[in-house]
Protein backbone atom coordinates (compact mmCIF):
# COMPACT_ATOMS: atom_id res chain seq x y z
CA UNK A 1 0.00 0.00 0.00
CA UNK A 2 1.28 3.38 -0.81
CA UNK A 3 1.21 6.37 1.49
CA UNK A 4 -1.87 7.98 -0.11
CA UNK A 5 -3.94 4.83 0.21
CA UNK A 6 -2.70 4.27 3.75
CA UNK A 7 -3.62 7.86 4.62
CA UNK A 8 -7.15 7.40 3.18
CA UNK A 9 -7.70 4.19 5.14
CA UNK A 10 -6.37 5.82 8.30
CA UNK A 11 -8.60 8.88 7.80
CA UNK A 12 -11.62 6.64 7.07
CA UNK A 13 -10.90 4.57 10.16
CA UNK A 14 -10.56 7.76 12.26
CA UNK A 15 -13.84 9.20 10.88
CA UNK A 16 -15.64 5.92 11.53
CA UNK A 17 -14.33 5.78 15.06
CA UNK A 18 -15.24 9.46 15.58
CA UNK A 19 -18.76 8.85 14.21
CA UNK A 20 -19.22 5.82 16.41
CA UNK A 21 -18.19 7.83 19.48
CA UNK A 22 -20.64 10.61 18.63
CA UNK A 23 -23.46 8.12 18.03
CA UNK A 24 -22.68 6.36 21.30
CA UNK A 25 -22.72 9.66 23.21
CA UNK A 26 -26.01 10.68 21.56
CA UNK A 27 -27.58 7.34 22.45
CA UNK A 28 -26.38 7.66 26.03
CA UNK A 29 -27.73 11.22 26.37
CA UNK A 30 -31.02 10.22 24.71
CA UNK A 31 -31.38 7.23 27.03
CA UNK A 32 -30.72 9.39 30.07
CA UNK A 33 -33.23 11.98 28.86
CA UNK A 34 -35.92 9.32 28.33
CA UNK A 35 -35.22 7.78 31.73
CA UNK A 36 -35.46 11.21 33.37
CA UNK A 37 -38.71 11.93 31.55
CA UNK A 38 -40.20 8.62 32.62
CA UNK A 39 -39.15 9.05 36.26
CA UNK A 40 -40.38 12.63 36.45
CA UNK A 41 -43.70 11.75 34.78
CA UNK A 42 -44.25 8.89 37.21
CA UNK A 43 -43.36 11.07 40.18
CA UNK A 44 -45.50 13.97 38.96
CA UNK A 45 -48.52 11.81 38.21
CA UNK A 46 -48.49 10.29 41.68
CA UNK A 47 -47.88 13.69 43.25
CA UNK A 48 -50.60 15.46 41.24
CA UNK A 49 -53.09 12.62 41.42
CA UNK A 50 -56.23 14.00 43.08
CA UNK A 51 -57.56 12.19 46.10
CA UNK A 52 -60.48 9.86 45.45
CA UNK A 53 -63.94 10.51 46.83
CA UNK A 54 -63.29 7.91 49.51
CA UNK A 55 -60.45 10.12 50.80
CA UNK A 56 -62.94 12.85 51.72
CA UNK A 57 -65.54 10.60 53.34
CA UNK A 58 -65.60 11.34 57.04
CA UNK A 59 -66.54 13.72 59.78
CA UNK A 60 -65.06 17.19 59.19
CA UNK A 61 -64.75 19.55 62.13
CA UNK A 62 -63.55 23.13 62.20
CA UNK A 63 -60.09 23.38 63.72
CA UNK A 64 -58.69 26.11 66.05
CA UNK A 65 -62.17 27.28 67.08
CA UNK A 66 -63.87 27.07 70.45
CA UNK A 67 -65.50 23.66 70.83
CA UNK A 68 -69.02 25.10 71.24
CA UNK A 69 -68.66 27.30 68.12
CA UNK A 70 -66.99 24.79 65.78
CA UNK A 71 -68.81 24.04 62.55
CA UNK A 72 -68.89 20.45 61.32
CA UNK A 73 -70.30 18.24 58.58
CA UNK A 74 -69.98 14.70 57.28
CA UNK A 75 -69.27 13.56 53.75
CA UNK A 76 -70.63 10.13 52.92
CA UNK A 77 -71.31 8.32 49.65
CA UNK A 78 -74.99 9.34 49.84
CA UNK A 79 -74.35 13.03 50.46
CA UNK A 80 -73.56 15.74 53.00
CA UNK A 81 -74.79 15.38 56.59
CA UNK A 82 -75.07 18.00 59.32
CA UNK A 83 -75.95 17.10 62.89
CA UNK A 84 -76.55 13.51 61.77
CA UNK A 85 -79.15 14.49 59.16
CA UNK A 86 -78.77 14.22 55.40
CA UNK A 87 -78.97 17.81 54.11
CA UNK A 88 -78.11 17.27 50.44
CA UNK A 89 -77.42 14.39 48.10
CA UNK A 90 -75.93 16.62 45.45
CA UNK A 91 -72.38 17.73 45.90
CA UNK A 92 -69.46 18.25 43.56
CA UNK A 93 -65.97 16.88 44.18
CA UNK A 94 -63.38 17.48 41.45
CA UNK A 95 -60.41 16.18 43.40
CA UNK A 96 -59.54 19.60 44.76
CA UNK A 97 -62.75 21.43 45.63
CA UNK A 98 -65.84 20.17 47.44
CA UNK A 99 -68.94 22.26 46.91
CA UNK A 100 -72.62 21.95 47.67
CA UNK A 101 -75.74 24.04 48.06
CA UNK A 102 -77.68 24.12 51.31
CA UNK A 103 -80.81 26.20 50.92
CA UNK A 104 -79.74 29.62 49.68
CA UNK A 105 -76.17 29.18 50.93
CA UNK A 106 -73.36 27.88 48.72
CA UNK A 107 -70.53 26.01 50.51
CA UNK A 108 -67.11 25.52 48.98
CA UNK A 109 -63.99 23.93 50.49
CA UNK A 110 -60.48 23.65 49.06
CA UNK A 111 -58.69 20.35 49.79
CA UNK A 112 -55.14 21.09 50.95
CA UNK A 113 -52.75 18.75 52.80
CA UNK A 114 -55.55 16.40 53.91
CA UNK A 115 -57.62 19.29 55.29
CA UNK A 116 -60.46 21.38 53.91
CA UNK A 117 -60.14 25.15 53.87
CA UNK A 118 -63.50 26.88 53.65
CA UNK A 119 -63.77 29.23 50.68
CA UNK A 120 -67.48 30.02 50.93
CA UNK A 121 -69.23 31.33 52.94
CA UNK A 122 -66.22 33.50 53.58
CA UNK A 123 -66.88 34.79 57.11
CA UNK A 124 -63.28 34.00 57.97
CA UNK A 125 -60.70 31.49 56.84
CA UNK A 126 -61.24 28.22 58.65
CA UNK A 127 -59.65 24.82 58.39
CA UNK A 128 -61.53 21.56 58.78
CA UNK A 129 -59.86 18.39 59.99
CA UNK A 130 -61.20 14.96 59.10
CA UNK A 131 -62.04 12.02 61.30
CA UNK A 132 -62.56 8.94 59.11
CA UNK A 133 -65.90 7.15 59.21
CA UNK A 134 -66.27 3.40 59.21
CA UNK A 135 -68.36 2.86 56.09
CA UNK A 136 -69.64 -0.57 55.06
Amino acid sequence: MDKVQSSKVSTYHLMTKHSQTIILILLLVGGLALTGLFVSKTALSSWLKPPSSAAIYGYWKEHDVAQYAADSFEVRPLGIYRDGRLVTTQYCWDGQILSYQLGEQHYSYLYHKNNFIRQQPAHYISTFVRTPLLLD
